[in-house]
C-alpha cells in the first residue's frame, strides 16, 4: 500500500504571515483585485485559484465583508506552494469609506510516495541532503513574487 511523506514550511519563516492594513476609500475592492494578481503575478491558471469563503453581510451599516483565497504555485511533481490570503473588513454604504486587513499566508509542499520503510529512509535522506537545496530555490524565488504581490496590492490600494 503506497503511502505519502509530506514536508510542509512556511515561506515567511520565522514569520508565519504577513498583514497589510488599510483605511480609506473602498477597501472592498480587494475582493477583486487578489484573485486578479494571483493569477498575473504567479501565473496562475484559473483553475489553480480557489475562492475558499467570500462573504458580504449588506444587514447593517457599515457593510462587512470577509474572503479567503488559496493559490497553488506548483513547481514540479512533488512540490507546490500555496498562496492563501484572506480579507476582512467594513466599508460605509454611503462615502465607501472603511477599512480592510489582508493577510497573507505562503506555504511549501513536498510530498513523496513510499511503499515501504526502506523507501521511507532512502526518501528522507534524499529530501535532506538534495532536494532540500532545491525547496529553498522555490522559496527564494517565491519571496521574490509575494514581495511583488505585496507592492502591488499596496499601491492598488494606494498605501505608498
Amino acid at each position: 500500500m503506497a503511502q505519502k511523506l509530506t514536508l510542509m514550511a512556511d515561506v515567511f519563516s520565522p514569520e508565519h504571515d504577513k498583514i497589510i492594513n488599510f483605511s480609506g476609500d473602498h477597501p472592498s475592492k480587494v475582493l477583486k483585485l487578489i484573485p486578479s494578481l494571483l493569477k498575473s503575478i504567479f501565473k496562475m491558471s484559473s483553475t489553480n485559484v480557489y475562492e475558499d469563503d467570500f462573504k458580504w453581510d449588506r444587514s447593517g451599516d457599515p457593510v462587512d465583508f470577509f474572503a479567503i483565497w488559496r493559490g497553488q504555485d506548483k513547481k514540479d511533481n512533488k512540490t507546490a506552494v500555496w498562496i492563501m490570503v484572506k480579507a476582512q473588513g467594513k466599508q460605509n454604504v454611503k462615502d465607501k469609506k472603511g477599512y480592510v486587513t489582508i493577510m497573507i499566508h505562503p506555504y511549501i509542499k513536498t510530498s513523496f510516495p513510499y511503499s515501504n520503510s526502506f523507501d521511507k529512509a532512502l526518501i528522507k535522506t534524499y529530501s535532506h541532503f538534495f532536494y532540500g537545496n532545491q525547496r529553498k530555490k522555490y522559496i527564494e524565488r517565491e519571496l521574490i513574487r509575494l514581495k511583488e504581490f505585496e507592492d502591488e496590492i499596496k499601491t492598488e490600494l494606494g498605501i505608498r
